[in-house]
């Protein structure tokens, strides 16, 4: 069996190409890489032992490529990130995009997986994703973008990422194999809901908890009570939050619940104040 060649763009560490090498194998495909390439020395070094060769280093600089037939990119994703600033394609990181299309432009390879951030669907109004769109097709691709969340596929977080599959004049068909991603990608993509099929139910920490637990397990009377005033009462409103320090809506902080020592509403704003702006240089100096 002839084995298909891909290259690995934007490799970190190697965890695109392990997925990539785990689904080939079960569905008894063999494959080679026979390029990839990753900026950053110390994620090199972390690819070496994961797959005994070090990465090229700057995209930029490659000029030739080896004959391949899929191209698998994660390209930059904090220039779309909603922790980021959403800069696009205004920021130098997000023309990298540009740089996989010119080496699609050398060596057309029969597929690609591109994998993203969920905020490349809605970076500058949209018009990203429709320049994204423009430049694949442009080129003879059809494609499919999906926004895919990872506990749906048995791993333990949640984590939305975007996914363009492309193929090379025709029309690519895809099955996923869950029924619950329909659920993440339903906005964007409401005609395929018949492409996820049934995956086994994963287990929950509500399958694993027990249903009457020792009382001694139970938050402290104080600390229900510092909830309940940081939510106006309302215990319901808890679904979907998180006590940690670090900022973002769905943070509870614990000035907030005075956890280490009564805090004042002045003090309480001036800590979330100081959490947000953290990052600008101003402070920094």
């Amino acid at each position: 069996m002839t084995k298909i060649g891909f290259i690995d763009l934007f490799a970190g560490i190697g965890g695109m190409r392990l997925g990539f090498e785990q689904a080939a194998e079960y569905l008894n495909v063999e494959t080679e890489c026979v390029l990839s390439s990753e900026i950053n020395p110390d994620a090199g070094l972390v690819y070496e032992k994961n797959f005994a060769e070090f990465p090229l280093g700057d995209i930029r600089k490659i000029e030739k490529l080896p004959p391949y037939q899929i191209l698998l990119a994660g390209f930059p994703c904090q220039s779309f990130s909603y922790a980021g600033k959403k800069a696009g394609f205004g920021d130098t990181r997000g023309t990298l995009f540009f740089e996989m299309t010119r080496l699609i432009d050398i060596y057309k390879p029969q597929a690609f997986i591109f994998e993203n951030v969920r905020g490349l669907l809605t970076n500058d109004q949209g018009r990203t994703i429709e320049t994204i769109k423009h430049e694949i097709k442009s080129r003879g691709y059809s494609f499919d973008i999906f926004l895919l969340n990872s506990a749906n596929f048995d791993l333990p977080q949640n984590r939305l990422r975007v996914y363009i599959l492309g193929v090379l004049d025709s029309t690519p068909k895809f099955n996923l194999i869950s029924d619950l991603g329909q659920k993440d990608s339903h906005s964007y993509h409401p005609q395929q809901l018949s492409l996820f099929y049934p995956l086994k139910k994963s287990i929950t920490v509500a399958d694993i908890l027990e249903d009457n637990p020792d009382k001694k397990y139970n938050c402290s009377e104080r600390f229900v009570a510092a909830l309940k005033q940081r939510l106006n009462g309302d215990l319901s409103k808890l679904h979907g939050m998180r006590l940690i320090d670090y900022r973002g809506g769905n943070s509870i902080h614990s000035w907030e619940l005075g956890l280490r020592g009564e805090c004042s509403a002045g003090e309480i704003e001036l800590m979330n104040c100081l959490i947000l702006k953290r990052r600008n240089s101003q402070f920094g100096k």
